[in-house]
């Protein structure tokens, strides 16, 4: 594999060197490099953090809310509460449809809490149109990151062993390029 240094940061299998937006003292991917990742051919995308426990769980929703995001909590479809224990969480899951949203740079983050060792999002591609939306979404995943201690991964719908971005709890940032995948199932070339 090929990879494109950017400021110390690892940014991206077989893409062409290029310039970032920072965010703080950290490096940014840019739009042009992996909007070809967000190309609607009818699924959606993942952010997870794998192999945690309820532990990770409660610093991910510790971070997420000191970061101030907009959220909303749904049980079955009725906006509510949401504890403030992880397993408080999964074990109403257990029971109701829960729905945690996260709104990132106009781009809607849902965590349904499926499975306890693994932390999951996951947002609609069509929202991510430009650099604003895809720094919040980077921004959000690095928040995971940080906060677990364990890298957070974007990956296709339910595909969370092959990731297309990885973000590390240092903030390095990899970009594993699909060449193409989406944009040609989305033009019907697959």
């Amino acid at each position: 594999m090929r990879y494109a240094r950017i400021s110390s940061r690892w940014c991206g299998r077989l893409a062409p060197p290029h310039s970032s937006t920072p965010l703080g003292a950290r490096a940014m991917i840019t739009w042009d490099t992996v909007k070809s990742e967000f190309a609607w051919e009818g699924s959606w995308r993942d952010i997870c953090v794998p192999e945690v426990g309820l532990r990770e769980w409660g610093a991910a929703m510790n971070a997420v809310r000191e970061a101030g995001y907009r959220e909303r909590f749904m049980v079955d479809g009725v906006t509510s509460e949401m504890p403030d224990d992880a397993a408080t969480l999964f074990r109403r899951a257990e029971e109701d449809a829960i729905l945690w949203s996260v709104f990132v740079a106009g781009v809607q983050l849902n965590c349904h809490f499926f499975d306890p060792s693994e932390i999951e999002f996951d947002l609609d591609p069509r929202e991510v149109t430009g650099q604003s939306q895809l720094d919040g979404v980077v921004s959000f995943m690095l928040a995971l990151a940080e906060a677990t201690d364990r890298p957070a991964l974007l990956t296709p719908e339910n595909m969370h062993a092959g990731p297309f971005m990885r973000i590390g709890p240092s903030g390095q940032i990899e970009y594993i390029s699909s060449e193409g995948f989406f944009e040609a199932l989305a033009h019907g070339r697959l």
